[in-house]
């Protein structure tokens, strides 16, 4: 029988062919790394099925405002209330701390299995802002979440406030009762935009903020009152049930809650509908019903955004008997230079039912992207003008402030 020696030189090409393949199923069988850096320091164990990522939000800012208000009069004859004159208040200016916040979220157990923690160190106590769990029974189609988080209400609050194009929000905001809320929700991943976004979920209508609660004892003698023993609590005394929806549809790769186009590209849009309904399950008389229509817009660059709201409020014993009570819009837009500099404008008004009493706004900024959304320097001044029968009054309101996020 014949043998073939293998010489050293063969030996060595083949072995230098063997490597690449080596190292590759050497890489793909190695444990993930246990610690680093994605959108946020991470820690994680080596399979990945514990996660936790930290991060955080801080925004220094310097604000002044000057505004406008009546001097008022009662009238001894009548009791009517007169308007005697206009006059300016004093000027506030400060630096302040608008927002410090430590974010904490990750996965446990599994994958499908999420969490986020977030607190607020900057009004001179501890806020908890966002504490939920997130089960994705099928995952980006079907997902459970539990706990406190934003209601799926409004592009305009959904968005990040470090991912604002001005310092903040517009004056539509707080008159249509957005924000965070206890609650169960299901949704599809709707914040990152997939091409039909949607959310349904119950919430319990009381907000997130605490409150004390306690005993009161009332001295006879003197009709003083003093609490003899409390708590601070979230728990709502009664049911006061909140339903929220959302549905939204979204063309191309759209960031479609990240305000401005600092990512380019193509014309992309998105389009979405929220409606809050809240019950009068505890016949306290005080339900209402929102609803609002919103849209983002990005090509090359430019990107604006809008929103029309329109709320009624109970005018009767039941759930059912709503009335028109205000109507509300907001819309801005802006356009990033060379991905570093952005200039934006912003119109918004709220209108009450009854005469006299609209809210408008009218606001310019500039900001300039360091880092994207991650380090920017925002500043903006504008002016609110509010309707009166004796006479509108005008609030002036500049700020500046610096937005670091990771």
């Amino acid at each position: 029988m014949k043998h073939t020696r293998l010489s050293t030189q063969s030996f060595a090409v083949a072995l230098m062919a063997l490597i690449p393949l080596a190292w590759t199923s050497i890489a793909q069988a190695q444990d993930l790394p246990v610690a680093g850096y994605d959108k946020g320091f991470f820690i994680q164990d080596p399979k990945g099925l514990y996660k936790l990522k930290i991060g955080a939000a801080m925004q220094p800012q310097f604000a002044f405002e000057s505004a406008e208000e009546h001097v008022e009069e009662v009238d001894d004859a009548t009791g009517d209330t007169v308007v005697l004159a206009r006059t300016d208040r004093e000027p506030e200016y400060a630096f302040l701390i608008r927002r410090a916040e430590l974010k904490l979220k990750g996965h446990a157990f599994s994958r499908n299995v999420t969490y986020g923690i977030m607190a607020d160190f900057a009004k001179g106590t501890v806020a908890l802002k966002d504490y939920y769990l997130d089960f994705a029974l099928a995952p980006k189609v079907f997902h459970m979440r539990f706990g406190s988080y934003k209601k799926p209400f409004s592009r305009q609050q959904l968005n990040s406030s470090s991912k604002l194009e001005l310092v903040d929000r517009s004056i539509t905001d707080k008159a249509f009762g957005q924000g965070r809320d206890l609650g169960l929700m299901f949704h599809n991943k709707y914040t990152k935009s997939p091409t039909f976004e949607w959310a349904v979920g119950v919430f319990n209508g009381t907000g997130v903020k605490p409150w004390f609660e306690g005993d009161v004892e009332v001295d006879p003698a003197t009709g003083e009152g003093e609490v003899t023993k409390g708590k601070t609590t979230n728990v709502p005394d009664r049911f006061h049930p909140l339903v929220v929806a959302r549905i939204g549809y979204n063309h191309g790769d759209l960031k479609g809650y990240s305000e401005a186009d600092l990512e380019g590209g193509p014309f992309r849009f998105g389009v979405g509908f929220s409606g809050i309904a809240d019950l009068d399950s505890d016949e306290s008389d005080d339900s209402n019903i929102r609803g609002e229509l919103d849209f983002i817009l990005k090509v090359n660059g430019f990107a604006a955004t809008a929103a029309a709201y329109v709320m009624a409020a109970q005018d009767g014993s039941g759930f059912s008997e709503q009335a028109f009570a205000a109507w509300g819009m907001h819309a801005q837009a802006g356009y990033v230079f060379n991905k570093l500099i952005q200039p934006i404008v912003r119109y918004a008004i709220v209108d009450y039912d009854g005469e006299h009493n609209n809210t408008q706004e009218v606001t310019g900024g500039l900001s300039v992207y360091i880092f994207g959304h991650n380090l920017k320097w925002q500043t903006d001044a504008g002016g609110r003008l509010h309707e009166h029968e004796m006479g509108d009054l005008t609030d002036i309101l500049v700020r500046s402030q610096v937005s670091l996020g990771f």
